[in-house]
């Protein structure tokens, strides 16, 4: 089970009755339904607003994610620069920071106790070839740290170097999901759990083989919309320490709780709980045919191992502790990584955050609010607005190419560690999965 989870207690919503007229219903009671709820609330208390889930608030991605709140963006710079201008693309950049302080400031109004905590994030060289790749992609505001430099902010083993960016703060994620539910019923919105809805066309809702009346819909399913050349789901998975002993830490470092990950290709992800824990997350679970989202992908063992045998690999102090939580859940990822945010005038649409979700899901959800209001501003002009991605290829060319992928990336790391220079593997493949 989550650890999040673990630390949250789950509310009981009582929504008014759901055969009401209804301005807006929103699919999907994650952080993007969610935020969008929030965004149109607040610009217009008056809204009737239901937000409609098949399961519990947050159970999808939204609960159990690794709680980076981070500017990181799918689609790089340079695919961007292929359809947008400079500007636009600086524009989404401090949308993004801005968004971590908003989900900051709002947590703090709102007396969310999510363990947020604004501490930065390191992405730490271990080889010569991540450093090399790290120094020649340092991402705008990010600084490179020496090893010295390195050593006095974590003591990760093996670390030459490491990227430090100021963007980045730590949450609950579980935490601030129930939070943000609870002060949207508090402000008026009906929040249906365990409702299953099915769409019919534009501004048309079917729940229970009955239709909802309402004069707009928004799908915020993410990688929860199924079986779709849209996206596809992949799966990250986590583990979380026992607490550890606060003067281990003195070993361990992160002394400002900042977010950290090694410079590897087959992602991974952690940071130091509000309860001295260690929580860490990656990929590696292979894609299932069809893009189809399965739970049993969540629960992967040999995962799951190889995130324990890293964790102790970085820190091997954490061989005399036990790891006491193991869980996952599905990210949606388009074929071109890019989000996306469309509306039509009765029905949108967002998605496609592929694992950056946390604050990205801020930032399209108030987009979407401002296409809803038909308010022109900055955000309506992001590239994510409207944007129409490609779709992924047809079975069984796609499961090859994922799950080739998944593989070559474990590859593309012992490539690097060996050659002490950034990986030739992933520089062919980059062009063919647009990264």
């Amino acid at each position: 089970m989550s650890l999040w989870w673990t630390q949250v207690e789950r509310p009981v919503f009582s929504p008014r009755p759901l055969d009401e007229q209804w301005d807006v219903v929103i699919i999907g009671g994650g952080f993007s339904g969610l935020w969008c709820a929030y965004h149109l609330i607040t610009a217009d208390p008056h809204l009737k607003i239901a937000v409609l889930d098949q399961a519990r608030v947050g159970s999808g991605a939204s609960g159990r994610n690794g709680g980076w709140v981070s500017a990181l963006y799918p689609a790089p710079d340079e695919k961007l620069l292929e359809h947008f201008p400079q500007e636009a693309i600086k524009s989404l950049h401090v949308h993004l920071r801005k968004s971590i302080d908003d989900i900051g400031a709002f947590v703090k109004d709102e007396g969310i106790e999510c363990g947020y905590h604004k501490g930065g994030t390191l992405v730490v060289a271990r080889n010569a070839g991540q450093s090399q790749r790290l120094q020649n992609h340092l991402e705008e505001g990010s600084q490179w740290l020496d090893a010295q430099q390195t050593h006095e902010r974590i003591g990760m083993t093996g670390a030459l170097g490491a990227a430090y960016s100021p963007d980045c703060a730590v949450i609950n994620p579980a935490a601030l999901v129930v939070g943000l539910a609870c002060v949207l019923e508090d402000r008026g919105v009906s929040i249906f759990e365990n409702t299953l809805a099915a769409f019919a066309s534009n501004n048309r809702v079917h729940v229970g083989g009955r239709e909802i009346r309402t004069l707009s819909v928004v799908r915020a399913t993410e990688a929860y919309h199924p079986n779709s050349r849209e996206q596809i789901p992949i799966y990250s998975l986590m583990i979380a320490t026992q607490p550890l002993p606060t003067k281990l830490f003195d070993e361990i470092g992160l002394h400002n709780r900042e977010t950290f990950a090694d410079g590897s290709f087959l992602v991974n992800y952690a940071q130091r709980t509000a309860d001295n824990r260690l929580a860490i997350g990656g990929r590696g679970a292979p894609y299932t045919w069809g893009s189809r989202r399965h739970d049993e992908r969540e629960a992967d063992e040999t995962i799951h191992r190889k995130l324990r045998d890293l964790a102790k690999e970085w820190f091997p102090i954490l061989g005399n502790y036990e790891f006491t939580h193991a869980w996952g859940g599905a990210v949606g990822i388009t074929r071109d990584w890019s989000p996306y945010v469309r509306w039509n005038g009765s029905y949108g649409e967002m998605g496609g955050y592929a694992g950056d979700g946390v604050t990205l899901s801020y930032l399209a959800a108030a987009t979407m609010a401002d296409l809803i209001a038909k308010r022109t501003t900055s955000r309506t002009r992001l590239p994510f607005v409207q944007w129409q991605n490609p779709l992924w290829e047809f079975e069984p060319l796609r499961w090859f190419a994922v799950n080739a992928v998944i593989r070559l990336s474990g590859i593309a790391d012992k490539e690097e560690k060996i050659t002490h220079k950034s990986s030739l593997i992933m520089k062919a493949l980059a062009p063919i999965i647009g990264k």
